[in-house]
């Protein structure tokens, strides 16, 4: 379901770059704010503008569609097996309430609007959802333009202010490494420094010669994808082998300057993963 996920996610992404956006406004990715001790509040796709917040559920499930009503559930028949899921709908809600709470806690007054996304158009919804309302990943660009017709409501400084509350508040969720979950072989991920812009392969440069990335910025980034891709650990030799480095010194002081959590000590030293550090703040897109 994880991997369905990501790809329902991109392929919905491709059409909200057709939408006419109006001039200020911001897509977030992965937020993760925590509400209290025992509660947060997790959203894949969160739209913000001066006129509206709109939170997307997007999902890519197959086959016939049936959002039953008692037991709040979503039942899919795929070629004559049903399979029960959890109700998108309730899912939403609750991502309304408590999106709700945090923008009452900043003391900002914005409409907050819901949407169910089902990615492929060859899903055939046969019974919709009571409340929420729902739609196509091809269709997604009516229903936000029709929003983007709404008067502003916010001044550009809440606008600033908003998207700073959200960036702040947002905390690193690191799920289990994809090489725990699917059949993903090490030796065929790409190492060295990968810029992450133009994607170009970086030797003994500072900088990306075509974007001007800083390799700083592509050594971030590199340990990010090995915690997110390999390990929930890593080793200096790991380190010398993902970034292609030229010995365990310049591993050494990589991954100290990144502030991980150090576990054992000296030559059976290894780091995880430190939330003080937050790689992936909130992806936006102005």
């Amino acid at each position: 379901m994880t991997e369905a996920g990501y790809s329902g996610e991109c392929y919905v992404d491709n059409f909200l770059k057709q939408v006419n956006f109006p001039k200020h406004y911001a897509i977030l990715k992965d937020i993760h704010i925590p509400i209290n001790e025992n509660s947060y509040l997790q959203i894949d796709t969160l739209i913000i503008t001066k006129k509206y917040i709109l939170v997307l559920e997007i999902k890519n499930i197959k086959g016939k569609i049936y959002f039953q009503k008692t037991p709040k559930q979503l039942v899919r028949d795929f070629e004559g097996e049903f399979k029960a899921f959890k109700c998108p709908e309730q899912q939403l809600l609750r991502h309304l309430k408590k999106l709700q709470i945090v923008l009452n806690q900043a003391k900002i007054n914005i409409p907050i609007k819901g949407l169910i996304v089902f990615a492929y158009s060859k899903t055939q919804i046969v019974l919709p959802p009571e409340f929420a309302k729902i739609t196509m990943g091809c269709d997604i660009a009516d229903h936000i333009e029709r929003y983007n017709e709404l008067p502003d409501v916010i001044s550009q400084s809440i606008f600033n202010k908003l998207l700073s509350v959200i960036a702040l508040q947002s905390t690193e969720y690191l799920p289990n490494p994809l090489a725990q979950t699917f059949p993903l072989e090490l030796a065929n991920i790409r190492t060295g420094l990968i810029c992450p812009i133009c994607h170009n392969k970086i030797i003994n440069q500072k900088n990306c010669p075509t974007c001007k990335t800083s390799s700083r910025i592509m050594q971030q980034q590199a340990i990010e994808d090995w915690f997110y891709l390999c390990k929930d650990t890593i080793s200096n030799r790991d380190c010398v082998h993902f970034l292609e480095l030229k010995d365990k010194y310049a591993a050494n002081y990589i991954l100290n300057k990144l502030k991980l959590n150090k576990v054992n000590h000296h030559r059976y030293r290894h780091y995880s993963f430190s939330q003080s550090l937050c790689f992936k703040k909130p992806s936006i897109t102005l």
